[in-house]
């Protein structure tokens, strides 16, 4: 139950920045995504649980998000990355405000390397746990 909690409360934040969002195995990041900027999210993946009716699972969180940059300066793809880097803090920053939500640790946020796809988007992910409650 917390897991859709958690990629539904994923899925909205990463929509109000203006990303199509898409939950799918990693091995399907490639061709999930239909058009930028979009957003990628494996599955989270558990990681431990403390309590039997009342307590906290962790979940490990991998959320790429992408951009279209095949046009773009050497310098505006630069900025874009800054931004993109931004948004993705300000994502996990808000997640750790969700009801469900107790705390966000360990977040790191890195340049997708290499390129994702054909098209030359550009991408960066985030890697955190995520500690809910029940």
């Amino acid at each position: 139950m917390n897991r859709a909690i958690l990629s539904s409360a994923i899925e909205g934040l990463v929509s109000n920045y203006g990303y199509d969002f898409n939950r799918n195995e990693s091995s399907y990041y490639p061709t999930s995504v239909c058009r930028y900027p979009a957003a990628f999210m494996s599955e989270p993946e558990f990681v431990s649980i403390d309590g039997r009716k009342h307590g906290r699972i962790t979940y490990e969180i991998s959320l790429h998000l992408a951009q279209q940059g095949a046009k773009l300066a050497p310098s505006e793809r630069s900025t874009l990355l800054d931004e993109m880097e931004q948004q993705m803090l300000d994502i996990f920053t808000e997640l750790s405000q969700e009801e469900c939500v107790a705390v966000v640790e360990g977040l790191q946020i890195s340049p997708t390397q290499p390129a994702i796809d054909n098209h030359g988007a550009l991408a960066i992910v985030g890697k955190a746990e995520v500690v809910t409650i029940f």
